[in-house]
């Protein structure tokens, strides 16, 4: 692509005011990232309608979202949902979209962003799943996956070659009502209203993000006494929470797995002072809100691909040859998880002690 294609396609979007869909279905932390590409094209296109289409599980970070015209919410594709799901594609396609982004870069976000029918579909070369066989307009290949490329950067990249500036990066999300904060009021009642809030995330789906259970529980002791201690996660995560209570010696801790949706999980971490956890969505979500202090534990990703923005956050990798590696389970049989195993409390701790 040379620059003086780059202009000429400038040029014709800056003369129409073009009907923009970004396509990003999944996963939760990705679409937290990718979001400050809406205050990029907003910049450039205040008055164009703009929307983004997600699946179901996914929406909620998105719905109210003030940059967003509208939200196309669809169901991950099933054989028992093909009706529903192609109700919401001529939806899409009634609307006349002239530009459509595919932020995802896979075959199913690629065929979501060809059956829009927007004439011009913009994404990277050289993507996963031959994605890029459904895009008539490509940026330059790059690895998805290269270790020294901020993720954050490459979502913008589109917004770049529409000529959008993007040096002033700014996350995104649906504002809180009294509703919500109502119910985090009495979800927090019986924290001590004299310390500020920690909030630990230790869940994660890859077994190679795991921190040590034992670490969580001796950094649940280090920090209790100064600390309200706020665990968050899923139903799923209430056996994993319990167990590292139950090896911690302090029992200062409030655990709200299974109790908040996004918006109030949101909300949650509207009130701590640090947010605690591996490279997650959680993470990511928390990062998105610029309030508090994010402490990330990288193992098998890549802690200058996917770090938390912005100079009151860490990113804690161990340097080792072998990190990232980005497999889902740890290859390595002469000292497996390594990587985590380094990540000792003390670093967390020493981070906290010098903000």
């Amino acid at each position: 692509m040379t620059n003086s294609t780059c202009r000429v396609y400038n040029k014709k979007i800056m003369n129409a005011l073009n009907r923009i869909l970004i396509v990003k279905l999944s996963a939760l932390g990705d679409i937290a990232q990718s979001t400050p590409i809406l205050h990029a094209l907003r910049r450039k296109f205040p008055d164009n309608y703009i929307a983004w289409a997600v699946e179901d599980r996914n929406s909620d970070i998105l719905i109210n979202n003030p940059l967003i015209d509208e939200v196309f919410v669809l169901p991950k594709l099933r054989l028992k949902n093909f009706r529903e799901y192609f109700l919401i594609i001529k939806k899409i396609r009634e609307k006349k979209f002239d530009i459509a982004i595919d932020l995802q870069e896979l075959l199913k976000s690629a065929l979501v962003t060809w059956l829009s029918g927007a004439k011009r579909r913009i994404a990277h070369a050289g993507t996963r799943e031959f994605a890029h066989l459904f895009i008539n307009e490509k940026l330059p290949i790059h690895d998805n996956f290269d270790p020294n490329k901020l993720l954050l950067e490459r979502y913008l990249e589109p917004a770049a070659y529409m000529g959008a500036p993007i040096d002033e990066i700014k996350f995104s999300l649906p504002p809180i009502h009294f509703e919500t904060k109502d119910y985090v009021d009495k979800l927090l009642e019986n924290t001590d209203n004299s310390k500020e809030n920690i909030i630990f995330s230790p869940a994660t789906i890859w077994t190679s993000k795991h921190w040590s259970e034992e670490y969580w529980s001796e950094l649940m002791d280090k920090l209790a006494p100064d600390y309200n201690i706020i665990f968050i996660g899923t139903d799923k995560d209430k056996q994993l929470i319990g167990r590292i209570v139950n090896t911690a010696k302090s029992d200062n801790y409030l655990s709200l797995a299974g109790k908040t949706n996004i918006i109030q999980l949101i909300e949650v971490v509207n009130r701590a002072k640090y947010f605690i956890a591996p490279d997650t969505g959680p993470a990511h979500i928390a990062n998105a809100t610029q309030v508090p202090s994010i402490i990330m534990l990288f193992g098998s990703t890549g802690v200058r691909r996917t770090p938390p923005y912005g100079e009151k956050h860490k990113a804690l990798a161990a340097d080792l040859p072998c990190q990232p590696c980005f497999e889902r389970i740890c290859p390595r049989k002469d000292n497996y998880m390594e990587c985590m195993k380094k990540l000792t409390p003390k670093r967390v701790l020493d981070f906290i002690e010098l903000s």
